[in-house]
């Protein structure tokens, strides 16, 4: 989820994750030296609190939520897009659970993702989980063509991940 978009961008400084409040993609954004500044809005406040002060979480997410350079905002990722005017971001990492109802099914929109590319500095990326190619294929390649549909180029991404089985992304270009 992370690393390719974060190879993709030439110098990502500021990160929006959406989702994630668990710290292992803030731990893995905080390896790369040009990231300043990582904003998270995760709705449950009880996820980043366990991954704030959890000693297992801790030791997993290496105090990743602690560090100087993230934010955590425990808000509705939609209603964060819409309400904050002044930020913009270089890469946009959607770390969502899957859309199996219409309050998640909204942050899989074409609206929301119009959303994410106003948020997106010109060269911005935007990743997001899509499930499984191979499980679900509809909502894999629904994703994509939703993502395609708010003005993203994309790429569709799938990996064997030994918790999950085959797993996919599809990521968004801005401006390729």
């Amino acid at each position: 989820l992370v690393h390719p978009i974060m190879q993709m961008h030439k110098n990502p400084q500021r990160i929006l994750i959406l989702g994630g409040g668990d710290g292992c993609a803030v731990r893995e954004l905080l390896k790369y030296k040009s990231v300043q500044q990582i904003d998270l809005v995760d709705l449950d406040p009880n996820m980043t609190d366990l991954g704030k002060n959890n000693s297992v979480l801790l030791e997993i997410n290496q105090g990743s939520l602690n560090d100087k350079k993230v934010a955590v905002f425990n808000k509705d990722a939609y209603i964060f897009l819409e309400n904050n005017v002044g930020d913009f971001y270089d890469i946009i990492i959607a770390d969502l659970p899957d859309p199996r109802n219409i309050e998640l099914g909204r942050l899989y929109s074409h609206e929301f993702y119009t959303l994410c590319k106003r948020k997106l500095r010109n060269n911005g990326l935007i990743i997001t989980q899509a499930g499984s190619p191979y499980y679900a294929t509809n909502a894999f390649n629904c994703i994509d063509k939703t993502l395609q549909s708010a003005g993203f180029s994309t790429v569709k991404m799938h990996n064997q991940v030994l918790s999950m089985g085959e797993w996919g992304w599809v990521l968004g270009a801005k401006n390729p």
